[in-house]
């Protein structure tokens, strides 16, 4: 049976790279990996409050995974808006279900590897708020690692790359400015970002942007469903043989450093430099500063 790996970034760590240039190189991996720049879910869905089911299950039983593996992922992504909820939707789990089956048996032995971002995000730590508004309440990796779980009877492995923590936070909360900019949203100052990610986390501890800083914590999490594998993004930087790092064997050595930085914000390194330390005052005035340093396992 294909042993199935989720990448699941985290953000800000060089996945646009990764989607973009590396993962395509892989000879021997059944990849599904999310399109650098496009949106990990289906258009028909993206961004509802409420999902329309329709002819979700159709669509994914009729697609030949190997002719369509981006719309697959999509449809596949768009069926965790139902399973992460609070109360999650039956008929979501069960195509799930389906399309986890479907896509081991077309994988046919090979190791599958999973590769999306927005598998530890929500709406509300993508977007920077303070609560849950949408039909997301966890990060969609739980759910998927315990819906694979359900299926195959046995556990999911889990590849993550986790930044050191104010740099992450600084390159996270600019992202945010960006996308609430395209989404005409109202533009959060450093300190009001955290101040909401903080609400956020104590609200619903693990479903925040601040849930990756906190690296030792975070693992934890995800151990109770899955085996986990974490390297930093300073390792992952460094790395002559990206593959490996990510837990893929018998593919070609490749150097991060030799591919294009993609995804590049555009703020200069004195504005980061002082959003860094804007977010640093604000962590500590809201009481996270000390859990996250003392979470902290990489560079």
């Amino acid at each position: 049976m294909s042993q199935i790996i989720l990448h699941i970034g985290t953000p800000r760590t060089g996945t646009s790279t990764l989607q973009k240039h590396i993962l395509p190189l892989a000879k021997n991996t059944f990849l599904l990996s999310k399109e650098a720049y496009k949106s990990s879910l289906n258009k028909t869905h993206r961004g509802s409050v409420h999902i329309t089911i329709g002819n979700l299950k159709e669509k994914i039983n009729e697609i030949r995974i190997e002719e369509n593996k981006a719309e697959f992922l999509q449809l596949l992504m768009t069926c965790l808006l139902g399973t992460c909820r609070e109360e999650p939707y039956p008929v979501c789990i069960d195509i799930a279900m389906n399309a986890i089956s479907k896509m081991v048996k077309q994988a046919e032995g090979r190791t599958i590897f999973f590769s999306s971002e927005k598998l530890c995000d929500t709406s509300a730590s993508l977007q920077g708020d303070s609560h849950h508004s949408k039909t997301d309440a966890i990060f969609g990796v739980h759910s998927l690692s315990h819906i694979y779980s359900e299926t195959i009877k046995k556990k999911v492995n889990i590849c993550l790359c986790l930044r050191e923590p104010i740099k992450y936070l600084r390159s996270k909360y600019l992202r945010t400015v960006v996308q609430r900019h395209l989404t005409n949203s109202r533009q959060l100052s450093a300190s009001e970002y955290i101040h909401k990610q903080t609400a956020l986390e104590t609200s619903n501890p693990g479903t925040s942007a601040l849930t990756p800083a906190m690296h030792a914590e975070f693992m934890k999490q995800l151990q109770k469903h899955a085996f986990v594998k974490a390297f930093g993004f300073q390792e992952l930087l460094a790395s002559d043989d990206v593959f490996s790092l990510l837990g893929l064997h018998g593919e070609d050595k490749y150097a991060f450093r030799n591919f294009p930085k993609e995804n590049k914000l555009p703020f200069a390194k004195q504005q980061e430099e002082a959003i860094e330390i804007e977010i640093t005052k604000a962590l500590q005035q809201y009481g996270f500063y000390d859990q996250i340093m003392k979470a902290q396992m990489f560079e």
